[in-house]
């Protein structure tokens, strides 16, 4: 049993509320006071700039992982997805205690309210939440597998023949991006509505007056596709549907990239900023009018960062570039409670649990260094160095036989950053390459190290995570099981980096 298990349990009428709430994709770079020395295009976020100017900015936050699932999980255990192992979209339960679960058995009311549809679709995140309110529903590996089967992708879409065919004659992408984009679009209009926050106002009325709660809100705004948005750049139409070309055949066909209008793509990408943050804007809207802003404590921050060609890399799902491990992250307290207006420590969204058991447990979340009272786990490792694992991408895409590990960008990488500097080592090759954390590291080459010096680098920074996912495996052995078939569990450890 940890500390924050034996802390006494305040009056619920004294306990704060909690709302956490996550921006998906949404990067650090692109928001007003991000990153030292990021220049570029930022979104207008009035809201967040509140609660920062109310609260603690953290500049220097980085996300466990770079897509959806490994990282909600991270941020509900206080886990990296060494220690839970949850890489792809396997249905089961959460294989550690949720902080919804550690709340809702302190007396917590506990509600999900979700765009993504990940977040509903059995991989335990859910866990712990006795309300959840999803737009739509995700399915399991094993669905996604046969449904990819049965549309051929395996072998069409995603054959070499196809990407051989696009690299000789671009505008073949058209047709395909006709049909994507259209799913895209129509998914992203059902859910990215004032539903989620109209869930949430209802919820709030009818739960029970006194009792505290944990919310958390899922925006997915920031998901790509994006919409035109007029600057006076003029931009061609065979432009505007290279625009629209998936994130595979981005990475995967050579000189694709060089076809897209990044800047359209982005000034459509802070549209989308502006809008999930107006959003967020109506949540704390809808606690004043219940009489709760002022006793809840609001975090606002995001899964994983997107990309926009920045190092060759695609939105996110594969690679560790900085516009995809750094996210932004807000803290407001409640009235009554002074936090640092600045924490300027390398700083992982493991550590959400800590402070909201903290501030459950009726004391700050964390102090003028952000560290909690509390260890975000029973071990915590040291905090001087902050992770973010670089999933490559067929781990939530294991079906799509065309995704070939031998590629670089889809290797599983993993990022360290201590002190002034950023290291990303490539667990299939062994590779290693750092810099400097100065400025945009997405815009200049890092260093490579020779043998002896990747050797010793790697023991040093990378050994703990390593130690982690043997104790894992070694803790828990059917995860392999479950995680592959057995025919191919020689093949997915290599993937991985193991083995």
């Amino acid at each position: 049993m940890s500390a924050s298990d034996r802390a006494p349990v305040p009056p619920s009428a004294g306990r704060p509320n909690l709302l956490l709430v996550v921006l998906d994709c949404a990067r650090a770079k692109s928001f007003p006071g991000g990153p030292d020395g990021m220049d570029g295009m930022v979104a207008r976020t009035p809201t967040l700039d509140r609660l920062a100017r109310e609260g603690t900015r953290f500049p220097r936050a980085v996300a466990p992982s770079n897509w959806t699932i490994p990282s909600h999980m991270s941020f509900f255990t206080g886990a990296y997805p060494a220690h839970h192992g949850l890489r792809t979209f396997r249905a089961g339960a959460a294989p550690e205690e949720t902080i919804a679960s550690w709340l809702g058995r302190r007396g917590y009311e506990t509600a999900l309210f979700s765009e993504m549809v990940h977040l509903t679709g059995g991989y335990g995140l859910e866990e712990g939440f006795s309300e959840r309110f999803g737009r739509k529903l995700g399915i399991s590996d094993e669905e996604r597998t046969v449904v990819n089967r049965l549309a051929g992708h395996a072998d069409i879409l995603y054959s070499e023949r196809v990407r051989r065919l696009i690299g000789r004659l671009p505008p073949t992408i058209v047709p395909m991006n006709a049909f994507n984009h259209s799913q895209e679009v129509t998914y992203k209009r059902e859910v990215c509505s004032e539903g989620t926050v109209t869930e949430f106002d209802g919820w709030l009325a009818r739960r029970r007056s006194g009792s505290p709660f944990f919310a958390f809100v899922n925006f997915v705004d920031p998901h790509e596709p994006y919409p035109h948005v007029e600057d006076g750049a003029p931009v061609g139409l065979l432009s505007k549907w290279y625009a629209r070309t998936p994130r595979y055949y981005l990475l995967a066909v050579e000189g694709l990239q060089e076809k897209v209008p990044w800047n359209y793509l982005l000034r459509g990408y802070l549209a989308t900023l502006a809008e999930a943050d107006r959003k967020v804007g109506l949540l704390l809207d809808a606690l004043a009018r219940r009489g709760e802003l002022d006793r809840t404590l609001v975090v606002v921050t995001a899964d994983h960062g997107q990309s926009f060609g920045e190092s060759g890399n695609v939105y996110h799902g594969c690679g560790a570039t900085e516009s995809i491990a750094r996210v932004p992250l807000v803290v407001r307290p409640p009235a009554g409670t002074s936090l640092p207006a600045h924490v300027d420590r390398w700083t992982s969204l493991c550590e959400i649990p800590s402070w909201l058991r903290s501030v459950a447990s009726g004391r700050p979340p964390y102090d003028e260094e952000g560290h909690a009272p509390f260890p975000f786990r029973a071990a915590a490792p040291d905090d001087t160095v902050v992770y973010c694992e670089g999933a490559p991408a067929s781990d939530p895409n294991r079906s799509l036989r065309g995704i070939g590990r031998d590629r670089s960008w889809n290797h599983r990488l993993l990022a360290a950053y201590r002190g002034r500097e950023k290291y990303v080592l490539d667990l299939v090759t062994g590779e290693l390459v750092g810099w400097e954390a100065r400025g945009d590291l997405d815009a200049r080459p890092g260093t490579a190290y020779d043998r002896r010096e990747r050797d010793a680098l790697r023991d040093e920074l990378f050994g703990p995570y390593d130690a982690w996912e043997a104790e894992r495996r070694a803790r828990r052995p059917s995860d392999l099981e479950r995680d592959v078939a057995p025919a191919d569990v020689s093949g997915r450890l290599r993937s991985w980096g193991y083995g």
